[in-house]
């Protein structure tokens, strides 16, 4: 598995860097050997450091987790934690629900990420920033990979729940068109089918 390790605003350092490393990497080998990459964000917060875990496994699922702590080697620790969890109920769900991950189709796509500015910022008379191109668009953060996946909705509420993503986009298994499933302010689940229950 490829592991990235990187400090927001700051150095993350070569012992947080190798710490980090080694405890991603046994939290997740324990159940997915065959990872595909993760990524390890630390930075600075107000109770002293925060570190941010995302992963990406083989089986198309993504995983967030995040911890914090006095030290930034308890923080990882905590995160640590959390992602070994998520990742320990997404593999007994697995095996509950007898799922093939080799008969999934998945259609790629690519997931941007904008820059975004408030109301405020935009009435701001301060020349612009490079938060946006020359001709007024938002500017483009990161670009990654995404796989739409044939789910039912049962599936893909599932994966949502364990994953801790915002939204999430599949493909209905019902009718074949795409969906998206988003949690709501209130805690609950929104679903959008432009197709309705046909």
């Amino acid at each position: 598995m490829q592991i990235t390790v990187s400090g927001k605003n700051m150095d993350s350092g070569a012992a947080f860097q190798d710490h980090a490393e080694a405890q991603l990497d046994a939290a997740v080998s324990k159940y997915f050997p065959r990872a595909v990459s993760g990524k390890v964000t630390l930075e600075k917060d107000t109770i002293g450091f925060a570190v941010k875990i995302y992963v990406v496994l083989t089986t198309g699922m993504d995983m967030e987790a995040s911890g914090k702590a006095g030290d930034a080697h308890q923080a990882m620790d905590v995160a640590a934690g959390h992602i070994e969890k998520r990742l320990r109920r997404y593999k007994r769900r697995l095996k509950n629900h007898h799922q093939d991950q080799t008969e999934q189709d998945a259609m790629a796509a690519t997931m941007t990420v904008l820059s975004y500015e408030t109301a405020a910022e935009l009435t701001q008379d301060e020349p612009d920033t490079n938060d946006t191109n020359p001709d007024g668009a938002p500017a483009i953060l990161a670009e990654m990979d995404y796989s739409i996946l044939n789910l039912s909705l049962e599936e893909a509420i599932m994966r949502f729940d364990i994953s801790g993503q915002s939204a999430m986009m599949f493909r209905n298994k019902g009718h074949m068109g795409l969906n998206m499933i988003y949690r709501r302010n209130d805690g609950s689940i929104g679903w959008v089918d432009p197709r309705g229950n046909r």
